[in-house]
């Protein structure tokens, strides 16, 4: 009997290259599997969600941070029963603006770390 399922994550795919990329060799592997064991194989995808807590451990800040951040409306999340739970492109899209700004305010301090008083 096959495995009941497989994932592949998006990066994988965004970031393969040459002729045969693993992911698709993990999912002809998978597919013969299951012809030989004389199984259907039926692809679906999901929207990928992470929960506030492992947004929290990803960008080094704790999940009630988090939750005022969902709370004010800086992060966008669903619901899912009573839980919040937040698209990983909202977390992408988060991630991005937090290192933008970050960028931002410290540019001149960095400038002139490198570079000296100019």
């Amino acid at each position: 009997m096959t495995m009941t399922s497989l994932t592949i994550n998006p990066e994988d795919v965004r970031s393969s290259a040459g002729a045969r990329p693993a992911w698709l060799e993990q999912v002809a592997a998978y597919v013969q599997q299951a012809a030989a064991d004389g199984e259907t194989v039926t692809l679906t995808a999901k929207r990928r969600m992470m929960t506030p807590e492992q947004v929290a451990d990803a960008m080094g800040v704790s999940r009630p941070t988090i939750s005022r951040k969902i709370k004010a409306g800086e992060i966008r999340a669903v619901k899912v029963g009573n839980r919040n739970r937040i698209p990983y492109e909202e977390f992408e899209r988060y991630w991005r603006k937090t290192m933008g700004d970050l960028v931002e305010l410290t540019r001149d301090e960095l400038r002139d770390d490198l570079f000296g008083d100019q």
